[in-house]
């Protein structure tokens, strides 16, 4: 068997249907892969849009940053090797990118069209422009920090700033770049230097509060949830490959973290402190608003879709405080995750919604123990906190997690008998 590749920018046209067939398929199962879509999920899409579009004996198969299509009449099989996103899964694309998948399971447009739909989309501006996204990623860092760490006004107004300063770094690399690579690690130290010197000169007192939330977009929460959701679904590679992946990233954000400490010389009792404080009964909710705008903002939310990702964001996070009163912290995020599922899909179910995945990875970052999973494992290669519970407590979280959502897909599916290849995107 011959494999050919093909980029998304520069792929001549053909004249064969059943090549233009192959040649969208590549694109579009590329384009998912490049906003965060599971692979299993990109698969089951890819299927029904070529059985749509009259190719039902369609060869697929999907790996996290890689696809291969074989077309029955075809000699070669195609495949495509995703642009790695870093995280920076823009909601906007991936809304005009679920519409056209919309459109061909549909049967409304042709794979000719398809294609230049998607290379339209791959090529469009962001919605926003770089001044209102990093302000909004600023806010997004406050709000995250009043949510899950309980911060004081002054703690979010530093996080603010940092946060700023992260989504300037962000937009400012290259993605596929070394840089974008070393990102996480270099942003995790230089932000962890200015914050624990601060905390040395008694400026700061709980510096965690303020060093945590602006890293939260960099935290691999959505990557290890959909790894083991993966794995539950029985796809080995790529729930294997998102796990490691997502646990080397934590890795790289704590070894950043404990650079910054040893060169300040700043003890690890006091900069990696971090208390527990009693959250009011409005607090965290106000940070949820604030961390939904800030999200939206930054990461260029389609029109409305402020309003569907602020309700996701509260359900999810409802059900997280709901779960924590029935049965504990660990296994809170089941229900918070069964919330996020079973809303997320009836909203984009709506005429006019973003599609789940823009409700489903802001929400990620307050399920997942992604902050709180950082600062543990900072803690305990620190020594400052070598407990084995704490481990076992961040992987009961992420299996607790991948769960609620197995079982809110299954329910919402099995109830509103959902079409398997628009994941709820249309009753059926």
């Amino acid at each position: 068997m011959r494999f050919h590749a093909r980029s998304l920018e520069a792929t001549p046209r053909v004249d064969s249907p059943s090549e233009e067939l192959q040649e969208f398929l590549v694109k579009l199962g590329s384009a998912l892969l490049s906003v965060g879509t599971a692979a299993t999920d990109i698969q089951r899409t890819l299927t029904w849009v070529a059985i749509a579009l009259g190719s039902p004996k369609t060869a697929l198969i999907v790996f996290p940053t890689l696809i291969f299509v074989g077309m029955p009449d075809e000699k070669e099989t195609r495949f495509e090797v995703a642009e790695p996103t870093g995280g920076e899964v823009r909601f906007d694309r991936a809304s005009h990118i679920y519409a056209v998948v919309d459109q061909a399971t549909a049967g409304t447009i042709t794979a000719a069209q398809g294609i230049e739909a998607i290379d339209a989309i791959i090529a469009a501006k962001p919605r926003f422009g770089t001044t209102l996204r990093v302000l909004g990623h600023g806010l997004a860092a406050a709000g995250v920090g009043l949510v899950l760490l309980g911060a004081d006004p002054l703690s979010m107004a530093y996080a603010f700033v940092l946060g700023v300063l992260v989504g300037i770094a962000k937009l400012v690399v290259r993605p596929g770049t070394y840089a974008a690579i070393l990102l996480p690690v270099l942003t995790a130290f230089v932000l962890a230097l200015l914050v624990f010197s601060a905390a040395g000169a008694h400026l700061i007192q709980e510096p965690l509060q303020v060093l945590v939330p602006p890293l939260v977009t960099l935290l691999p929460g959505a990557v290890l949830t959909t790894g083991i959701q993966e794995l539950a679904a029985g796809d080995m590679v790529a729930g294997s490959s998102r796990l490691v992946s997502g646990i080397a990233q934590l890795l790289f954000l704590a070894f950043g973290i404990i650079a910054a400490l040893t060169i300040t010389g700043v003890p690890a009792s006091v900069a990696l402190f971090a208390s527990q404080p009693a959250l009011g009964a409005v607090q965290p909710w106000l940070g949820v608003l604030l961390f939904s705008l800030g999200v939206f903002l930054y990461y260029c939310g389609p029109r409305r879709s402020l309003y569907f990702l602020t309700l996701v964001l509260l359900v999810a996070y409802g059900g997280q405080v709901l779960g924590s009163f029935l049965a504990g912290n660990v296994f809170s995020g089941f229900f918070g995750a069964l919330a996020l599922t079973v809303v997320a899909y009836l909203v984009q179910s709506i005429p006019g919604a973003p599609p789940a995945v823009v409700c489903f990875l802001p929400a990620f970052w307050l399920l997942v123990p992604g902050a709180t999973g950082l600062i543990g494992l900072t803690q305990s290669a620190a020594g400052t906190n070598l407990d084995a519970a704490s481990l076992t407590a961040l992987i009961g979280s992420l299996v607790a997690i991948a769960l609620g959502v197995l079982t809110g897909t299954a329910l919402f599916r099995q109830i509103f008998r959902i079409a398997p290849a628009r994941w709820g995107l249309r009753l059926v």
